[in-house]
């Protein structure tokens, strides 16, 4: 029996519980607008874009700078454990993309663009486990049905506090994210390597494919790519 296995039958055997994410923690997306306005402080702005194309926020990510005033320093911050979702798309699919800040951002605000979550009792192992609960159909359908709109679809911080999740005990929330963990490296790795073979591939699709020019016999050689 897998360790997964035996963790959900010494704490949950019956059923795993489900909770609504208004029960976890606090949606807010009254963020800070992109823009500097002179007199104000300047800070860092977590934008949209690196909420969606990163699993995980540290200092290193956000780099637009704009201003804020010292009240929305206060509301905007980003700390460690905070989860953000992108509450907005054109399509359905693309909202509920989410990540996870790993360390406190040191004076930096989020966007109005974005959503963030932030549980009641902090626990890293929750919110790494919320944020890949966002990628899986469970969400994603709860996501489909309550977005609204025409061109632009979304949720309000009260339909995404609205969305059930299967909420195990701690113990099993860990077993289960240091699994998916191994997968998102195995992943990462096998994406390196199809990038590094496609890089190799075109290096040499070029080198063997064009040819210099070469005056043999009266007959004059071009390259292939060469213009008549």
């Amino acid at each position: 029996m897998s360790k997964l296995k035996e963790l959900i039958q010494e704490f949950c055997p019956n059923r795993v519980e489900f909770k609504r994410l208004g029960e976890l923690g606090i949606f807010e997306n009254i963020g800070v607008d992109k823009k500097t306005v002179e007199g104000q402080p300047l800070v860092t702005l977590l934008n949209y874009v690196d909420v969606y194309k990163n699993m995980y926020i540290d200092n290193e990510i956000p780099h637009m700078i704009v201003s804020a005033t010292e009240k929305k320093i206060q509301s905007c911050s980003c700390e460690k454990g905070d989860i953000f979702i992108t509450p907005t798309s054109e399509t359905r699919d693309d909202i509920g993309h989410a990540s996870v800040v790993t360390e406190t951002l040191v004076n930096t605000v989020y966007s109005y663009h974005i959503m963030r979550f932030r549980l009641i009792e902090a626990n890293m192992i929750t919110s790494f486990f919320i944020r890949y609960l966002f990628e899986t159909e469970i969400v994603q359908k709860q996501i489909y049905k309550l977005a609204k709109g025409l061109t632009r679809f979304g949720l309000s911080k009260y339909d995404f506090a609205k969305i059930e999740i299967p909420f195990p005990p701690l113990e099993v929330q860990e077993e289960i994210v240091k699994i998916l963990d191994r997968f998102a490296e195995y992943a990462a790795e096998l994406q390196a390597e199809l990038q590094a073979r496609q890089e190799q591939y075109e290096y040499y699709r070029n080198k063997l494919l064009i040819f210099n020019n070469i005056d043999r016999g009266g007959v004059r050689k071009r390259n292939l790519d060469e213009n008549e």
